[in-house]
């Protein structure tokens, strides 16, 4: 079983300011993750001007959790700077057929 989590982020800056902010915080963390195998994939998409969904798949929960203790400190930093807000679901991900 697999876990999903998905980042609800609205920024009052335009989609492009926010790509720029993200690309220099986040992404190098995101990469790196990915390399360590702690994150499975991940992907960012935009869902309005001000609005995007940052979705990241893992293999365990633990995983998860190693994760979140990092990412979380870029989060607030981001958030901070851009002024932005954001929510966080997340939950297990099962295979049904």
């Amino acid at each position: 079983m697999s876990y999903m989590r998905v980042l609800v982020i609205e920024n009052p800056l335009s989609w492009a300011e926010g790509i720029k902010i993200f690309r220099k915080a986040a992404e190098p963390a995101l990469n790196a993750f990915r390399k360590q195998n702690v994150l499975a994939n991940w992907s960012l998409v935009q869902a309005g001007d001000h609005t995007g969904l940052l979705i990241c798949e893992f293999d365990t929960k633990a995983k998860m959790n190693k994760y979140l203790k990092v990412m979380n400190a870029i989060r607030r930093d981001t958030a901070a700077e851009s002024g932005s807000q954001s929510w966080a679901y997340h939950g297990p991900i099962k295979a049904s057929g």
